[in-house]
């Protein structure tokens, strides 16, 4: 290959990187449009998604529910979320396509990835102890933190 060969090879390769880059996990995880969700009583409504996540330790201002949480669409379509995802307290989060759910069982708490469509779990951080905070791509469980991918769910696998 002459030089003048390699280098338009090397131009036509940046070029193909650069028209990829856009489409790398970081730069898509900008456009991760998760809301934080209000549960009220327990049983609500995000979208057209209806959510139900159990029965609620207290009636007047429920602050954790038991599961198993349910989630339904119109047209009769629903599902039951793996019964290990409870005892459910908030920060809730929803992009349309996957509900990020908090969990405690004592000091410890799990944040839990699931699909909304087939109520799958999809990623469970590692037992943690603190706040949960979603911002810019990034997920924040106590003193963790892990980046969301092209598919909006965490990079990392550990827990899992």
């Amino acid at each position: 290959m002459t030089p003048a060969a390699i280098v338009r090879a090397a131009g036509h390769m940046a070029i193909a990187l650069i028209a990829v880059l856009p489409l790398s996990p970081v730069a898509a995880a900008q456009d991760c449009q998760y809301l934080a969700l209000d549960p009220g009583s327990g049983k609500f409504r995000a979208g057209d998604l209806s959510i139900d996540l159990g029965e609620a330790d207290n009636a007047k201002q429920p602050t954790a529910w038991q599961g198993p949480i349910t989630l339904a669409r119109p047209g009769g379509t629903s599902c039951s979320v793996d019964p290990a995802v409870s005892i459910v307290e908030g920060p809730i989060y929803l992009d349309g396509q996957h509900l990020l759910v908090t969990t405690y069982s004592g000091s410890n708490r799990v944040l839990f990835a699931v699909d909304a469509a087939t109520c799958t779990v999809l990623w469970r951080s590692q037992p943690f102890a603190g706040p949960v905070q979603l911002d810019a791509g990034t997920l924040h469980t106590g003193d963790r933190s892990v980046s969301l991918g092209a598919a909006c769910l965490p990079l990392s696998s550990a827990g899992r």
